[in-house]
């Protein structure tokens, strides 16, 4: 019994092992982008051992290029390090790459992919954003945003001038509505205490434009400097680093390479707003990048809503849907508490200084290492 079972397993191994050999042999070839050397079932998992995605992913794209190809176990994972190759994806080739990775936790949250960040791509999904769309453009055209982010920070503003000790102005970021809202504040935050002058020139503006007045519409197309910081921190601490992935829908292409159907495809989104293609000293922060103005200067404006280069919201079939409805609030947010506060860096330790580390490096979000702040009211 035991020699005729050997001999019958001996039998399904060979079996299995032709079947496999043969598919190997005989599967399509595709021209994939270069990326590391990866192990059979394992893949590249090993390869992060010791070190952050971020770090790994930043390694990978110096020494293969724009575009990358690495192993999560057995499953193909296509990397986007560049913008150019980005908006091929996501713009000309938008319907290839417009369905987001389902997970069993994302099926919870979107109530079974019911809602648009869930939902796969298809009429269905252009149909909530249409109606979503319509739905913020009518909710921006009266006041009623500029009058919650106000009474919001009311109370707020009169906390922070209770304060008597340094504090971690994290635990003040509630009034902002969505994670990456309240952690591109906390990085905003530290940018204002390291850089005194940037937050005067700031506070200057806001004098001149909005004065005493609630800050609304009407103030926003003259508060150029203070969006052109906003915006220059979002790309430099850029709060989320990686897009949700997308599942590729067709055997397609992406920068010359060829992309098998049902590989995963992820934007390496930090690595883009960092590209010295686009972005002189890209590790400078300069607020200036987004500023133009008339030879004579008379006229100052923001170099361009859609900077080459910047796309903290993403771009294509599936962009940020409340991109406009987010920046206008931190803008109110943001200018609100500088037209009564001045905040400055609290040294915990002899010789501290502001420290841009990432505090966590998660693949969803980073967040600056926790600092402490003092405030002085203008008032």
């Amino acid at each position: 019994m035991a020699e005729q079972l050997s001999v019958t397993t001996k039998v399904i191994v060979a079996v299995i092992v032709i079947v496999v050999v043969t598919r190997w042999i005989t599967r399509k070839r595709y021209k994939l982008p270069p990326g590391p050397r990866s192990l059979p079932l394992l893949g590249n998992i090993l390869d992060f051992k010791g070190a952050s995605v971020v770090d790994k992913f930043d390694e990978w794209t110096k020494t293969y290029g724009p575009v990358v190809t690495c192993y999560l176990g057995p499953k193909r994972l296509i990397i986007v390090n560049d913008f150019d190759v980005m908006y091929e994806v996501f713009t000309r080739k938008g319907s290839d790459f417009s369905t987001k990775l389902s997970t069993y936790s994302i099926e919870l949250v979107t109530d079974g992919f019911k809602s648009i960040f869930g939902a796969p791509y298809g009429d269905m999904l252009n149909y909530q954003r249409k109606i979503t769309s319509r739905a913020i453009r009518q909710y921006l055209t009266g006041d009623q945003l500029e009058q919650r982010v106000y009474e919001t920070l009311q109370p707020i503003i009169e906390n922070m001038k209770q304060e008597s000790a340094a504090f971690n102005p994290h635990r003040y970021l509630s009034l902002a509505g969505v994670d990456t809202s309240r952690h591109t504040l906390d990085w905003l935050f530290l940018v204002l205490v390291a850089y005194p002058d940037v937050q005067k020139k700031m506070q200057e503006e806001i004098d001149r434009v909005v004065g005493d007045a609630v800050p609304g519409k009407e103030h926003r197309s003259k508060l150029v400097y203070n969006e052109a910081v906003l915006m220059e921190t979002m790309r430099l601490y850029y709060v989320a680093p990686f897009a949700v992935p997308r599942v590729v829908q067709r055997d397609t292409t992406v920068g010359g390479y060829e992309i098998p159907a049902k590989s995963l495809l992820l934007t390496n989104n930090l690595t883009m707003m960092r590209d010295p293609k686009f972005w002189p000293e890209p590790f400078e922060f300069r607020p200036e990048r987004f500023i133009s103005s008339n030879e004579d200067g008379t006229e100052i404006k923001l170099a361009s809503y859609r900077h080459e280069g910047w796309a903290p919201f993403q771009i294509g079939h599936r962009n940020c849907i409340g991109e406009s409805l987010a920046k206008l609030e931190l803008v109110y947010v943001i200018t609100g508490l500088l037209q009564k506060l001045t905040f400055s860096f609290a040294r915990m330790e002899d010789g501290e200084t502001p420290c841009f580390d990432y505090g966590t490096s998660g693949f969803a979000t980073m967040t600056p290492k926790p600092y402490y702040v003092k405030v002085t009211s203008r008032s």
